[in-house]
Parts: structure tokens; sequence; C-alpha cells
């Protein structure tokens, strides 16, 4: 058993090394998947090792070295072993939910998805690995009701959120309140970003009032129905700003907004934990920003996408 005390003075160590907005800002010009690999060796060893890597390989090294890094504190913590295993959840979902729209036949098979494509049968087994049998299920029947793919990702983000909610809610001790805060938060997030997004698609309101989460948050019921009733993006965020939960001119305004508060209650948790295991889980939710943020860059790099762009679009 790794010693807690040694794993949060790890922990603290580990944030100190997290990339920057600014590294971010860097690794975003590269040229291509071989340069960005470069730009951010020093921080991902294995990455600046490879000769000419694909946009899987990368993926699939920055998602094993959360992975790793999780595996890790949970020895130090077990009573964290399910929030942690959610946290590694959201990394790994995004090839369940290409697999789900695979199956919908919404896309093709492609090499991100895996080596080879199924054979007939397989298909069922290899979307619910990992536990994702309830959230594809779901998200089948929520494309088949309103016709909408986006709504896929949504579905098993919302089923993620609500189990994280549960796992948050049974902790006891010191950093507990703070992590109960950060989902919180989270919730309001989910809920604001998924109702004035559809709001801007033209999404059924039916399906959105579905998806949102209505317990867990700030946000009271009435504040989302009037948030779901509202007739465009700024009257929606009317009603957001009425609500008092939180102020934004534009939707855009509105993501880095809740971006930036996220980061930093995950900060407070970390620095506010020291002793405790809000040290890890705080760490852990930075380093996963920093995970999402890289594969959403490399991604964008290997479509041809601006680097300015990148770096706008993608950096908060």
């Amino acid at each position: 058993m790794v010693d807690l005390t040694y794993a949060v003075v790890k922990a603290s160590a580990k944030k100190g090394k997290l990339l920057t907005d600014q590294n971010f800002v860097e690794v975003a010009g590269a040229r291509d998947l071989r340069d960005f690999a470069g730009r951010v060796k020093e921080r991902y060893p294995n990455l600046g090792a490879m000769i000419d890597p694909s946009l899987r390989e990368i993926e699939d090294q920055l998602r094993g070295n959360f992975t790793a890094e999780v595996d890790e504190f949970s020895k130090a913590a077990p009573e964290l072993s399910q929030l942690f295993e959610l946290l590694k959840r959201e990394l790994e979902e995004v090839r369940a939910v290409s697999l789900v729209k695979w199956q919908l036949g919404l896309i093709p098979w492609s090499a991100e998805m895996g080596p080879k494509e199924p054979g007939r049968g397989e298909e069922r087994s290899i979307a619910n690995s990992r536990d994702f049998a309830q959230e594809a299920d779901n998200a089948k029947m929520v494309f088949q009701r309103y016709g909408v793919p986006g709504l896929i990702e949504v579905v098993f983000e919302r089923g993620r959120i609500l189990k994280m909610l549960g796992a948050v809610s049974r902790l006891r001790g010191g950093a507990a309140e703070g992590l109960r805060n950060y989902m919180r938060l989270k919730v309001d997030f989910f809920n604001a970003i998924v109702i004035l997004r559809g709001i801007r698609n033209g999404v059924d309101r039916k399906a959105l009032e579905e998806i949102t989460i209505p317990e867990g948050g700030s946000l009271s019921r009435a504040a989302l129905r009037d948030m779901l009733k509202a007739a465009d993006v700024a009257a929606g965020l009317g009603c957001l700003a009425s609500s008092g939960v939180f102020k934004a001119a534009s939707l855009r305004e509105l993501e880095r907004g809740y971006g930036e508060r996220l980061s930093r209650i995950a900060t407070r948790t970390y620095y506010g934990g020291y002793i405790d295991i809000g040290a890890i889980v705080g760490y852990l939710e930075l380093k996963l920003r920093e995970i999402r943020i890289l594969i959403r860059i490399a991604n964008a790099i290997a479509r041809g996408i601006d680097p300015k762009r990148v770096a706008q679009d993608l950096v908060y």
C-alpha cells in the first residue's frame, strides 16, 4: 500500500509541472503531429520518442499516461477508487461514442476506433466495454427519438456526471465539501451549455429537457425551465444571469467562464486538501484538463485546422 502522505506530497510536486496556457498556445502552433510530439516531449517523453506518430498513437499515449497516474494514486486512496475510475472514463468514452455512431450508420469505421472493423455480432460487446452499456443504449434511444447525432456525446457525459455525483456524495472528511462544490458547478456547466447549445442548433426542447440533470447543481428546476423556454441564446443567457449563478454576454464567454471556475475550484480543492485526499483529486482533475486539451489540439492539427484557431478555440 502506498503511503497517503507520500502520495499527497507527490501530487503537489506533479501539479507544479502541469502545462500552462502559454504552453498550450505553443503546442497549438505545431506544423504536424511529429512537431506536436516534439513540443510536449519534456512532459511526455514517450511521445517525443515517436518518429512519425499517428493521431491514434498520440491519443493512446496521452490516455495511457493519465490512466497510469490514476492507478498509482488509487493505491494510496482506495476509498476514492470509484471516483478515480470515473475520471479515467471521461477519456475512454470517446471511442465508445464513436462506436455507437458507427453502429447507427452515422460515421464510417476509422483507424482511431480500432485496428479493424468488427465482424457481425461483435459490435455490442465492443461498444459496451468499460461498462458503457447503459449509456450506449440510452444514447441510441435518444438519437432514434430526436435524430440529433450531437446528443450521443451528451448522453454519455450525463451518465458519467451522475455516477460522479453518487461517488462524491458518499465521501466524508475535509475534502468532501470541496469536491461537492466542484460537482455542483460541473452540473451547472453541463446543464447551461447543453441547453444553450441546443437552442442555438435548433434541437427539440423536449430532448434538452430529457438530458439535463435536474438535481445536484445550483440552478433550480424553475431556472432550468426558464432557460428551456428561452426564444434564443441571448434570452437563455438572460435567464441564467437572472438566476444569479453566472452572467455572460455570449455562449463562448459562458464556456470560458465556467472552465475557469472549474479550474479554480479544482485548484482550491488541491491546496485546501493538502493533507487530505482533496490534494490528489484536485491534481487529477487539473491533469485531466491538460490531457483533454492536448487531445483536442492533436485532433485539430491532424485535420489541418489553422493553429491560431486551435489556440483561440481550444485553450481556455
